[in-house]
């Protein structure tokens, strides 16, 4: 519906909070500059290029375990972002490496002598996952943990991670096979050492899949354990010796661990000991169930447990979270910070409807569309920014209105924003009333504060029916209305709140005050350049909008 905006008056009281870009900023604390130089500065010491802490808040040099789990995403985030290819790859050097585990640990075991031949051969066993630590290849049980964060926030589905759990397996097994293949049919081992690794192989297959499985757990805990010890640690030293230190107890422990163990089955099988269906059958399986029961069930989400509701901090918090059939049956990932799978090509479907919510002349030659959460910052900020593009034409004076038309369509991201779902039902029910803009403004100067007494605060101080608002904020139509906004977004590609659709097609720029301008000066094809300088928009008044 295009419903009409009110100006609220001007207020005289020094005391009244004061207005920046016409939203009242009421909630939002000033500071002053050395302050606001201070925290500049921390965040740039304190947090990497993409976002994730680079020390900790409470104390520099120890993570919280939010701040651990902050920092496996970005891990995660690289995992779900990568092509199948480039997966493969990574998992087949994997592979290959961790192999380094096999040949070194049979090697010095062969070379001493005595009953704690096993236990010092031992000492070589980290071998391979040295490789894969400092090399940041993708090995299997490394993956039972840091893709599954995405997962458990419900930004990824779970059969978007079984398929990289898929791939990279296959790449790790058949780079271990590649391996145990040249060692069993080449002079590379000693007849000693021959005998030795293949005493190894036997030992795995004579176990029962009870025993397999169970050592696989305990194997899987404590790989997935090493890998978020090494993402709370800040420096190489620290990783070296937690890989060595965890990893050295799976091989004194004699613990299955289904990649190394698939080189040391994998020899047998290579030398006619054994069949690949016993490999497949009697070995693989069970190891790969138990690492993935100890790497998801007793690290994953143990620690995920002990995260609290905000995972994301400091982040671009508008990443859509998946509904459940989207996570039960989807092959989606987002990212919390970047476009992820985004189709950026995909047209705005559907159209704008006469039952939008628009702001501007019904002739405008350009059309510009966002879906936002009013309880998102980033909404907010996009918000402004297209407030002050239109505020910039209409100031200079050579058109006589603003020649764009906005539309804003609700993408309330449940999961991380409890209010807003709520929110966009309250801007509806003021639209019931003909002040939808009027709201949508309390909404967004206001968005710390959504509860609902604090929605009938902002109902009545824009002058409306509070009885027939309180009666419409329960009306299922509305909720509904908010709800097909959100399958609208996501129909039209999109999976996170930093979005705008400049006529019908994804806007992929900046999202500035002039980088929108220009489109919308190049839209009308206007000869007149905009100025470069971003003071015009901090300095020259502009008329308030809605």
């Amino acid at each position: 519906m295009n419903t009409p905006t009110t100006d609220r008056p001007d207020t005289a009281d020094p005391s009244a909070p004061s207005e920046e870009d016409g939203l009242p900023l009421m909630s939002l604390p000033r500071l002053d500059a050395q302050t606001g130089r201070q925290r500049q500065m921390r965040e740039v010491i304190d947090r990497s290029e993409s976002g994730a802490p680079a020390a900790g808040e409470a104390l520099r040099d120890l993570f919280s375990t939010d701040e651990i789990f902050h920092r496996l995403v970005i891990a995660a985030e690289e995992e779900f972002s990568s092509s199948t290819r480039l997966l493969f790859l990574s998992g087949l050097a994997a592979g290959l490496s961790i192999s380094l585990s096999f040949l070194g640990m049979t090697a010095l075991t062969a070379l001493w002598p005595g009953e704690a031949a096993r236990l010092v051969g031992s000492l070589l066993y980290p071998l391979g996952f040295l490789f894969v630590v400092m090399g940041r290849y993708q090995l299997f049980t490394e993956n039972t943990l840091t893709p599954v964060t995405l997962v458990l926030t419900r930004i990824a589905s779970i059969p978007r991670l079984l398929h990289i759990w898929g791939v990279v397996l296959a790449a790790n097994v058949i780079g271990a096979a590649l391996c145990a293949y040249v060692l069993a049919t080449t002079g590379v081992f000693s007849p000693e050492m021959a005998a030795v690794a293949h005493d190894f192989g036997t030992h795995f297959l004579e176990m029962s899949w009870r025993d397999l499985f169970w050592k696989g757990v305990f194997a899987g805990w404590l790989v997935a354990g090493m890998v978020w010890l090494n993402y709370a640690a800040r420096d190489m030293t620290s990783r070296f010796l937690i890989t060595f230190t965890l990893i050295y107890t799976v091989a004194a422990a004699e613990l299955a661990h289904c990649i190394v163990g698939s080189a040391e089955v994998l020899y047998v099988v290579f030398q006619g000991g054994a069949t690949v269906s016993a490999f497949a059958l009697d070995f693989l399986v069970p190891a790969v169930l138990g690492n993935t029961v100890g790497g998801v069930g007793l690290v994953a989400i143990l620690n995920f447990s002990q995260t609290r509701d905000r995972r994301f901090p400091h982040r671009d918090c508008g990443q859509l979270e998946l509904t459940w059939t989207e996570w039960l049956f989807g092959h989606s990932a987002g990212h919390p910070e970047s476009e992820g799978d985004e189709d950026d090509h995909q047209p705005l479907d559907p159209p704008v409807q006469p039952e939008d919510h628009t702001y501007g002349p019904e002739n405008a030659p350009v059309m510009i569309v966002q879906y936002g959460d009013y309880e998102c910052p980033t909404s907010r900020q996009i918000y402004q920014s297209v407030k002050r593009s239109i505020m910039s034409l209409t100031a200079r004076g050579d058109v006589e209105e603003p020649p764009v038309r906005y539309v804003f369509r609700h993408l309330p991201l449940r999961q991380r924003h409890p209010h807003a779902v709520h929110a966009g039902v309250a801007a509806e029910a003021a639209a019931e009333q003909g002040a939808f803009w009027d709201m949508h403004e309390q909404l967004f100067a206001h968005q710390d504060h959504l509860e609902d007494e604090d929605l009938h605060t902002y109902a009545a101080a824009i002058g409306l029916d509070l009885d027939q608002f309180d009666a419409d904020l329960q009306d299922d139509a509305l909720h509904d209305r908010v709800m097909a906004d959100r399958s609208a977004a996501v129909q039209s590609g999109v999976r996170r709140t930093s979005n705008l659709f400049v006529d019908g097609e994804r806007y992929q720029g900046a999202l500035t005050p002039d980088a929108i301008a220009r489109v919308i000066r190049r839209r009308t094809a206007a000869e007149t350049p905009l100025p470069d300088d971003d003071d015009l928009f901090e300095t020259e008044p502009a008329p308030d909008l809605p």
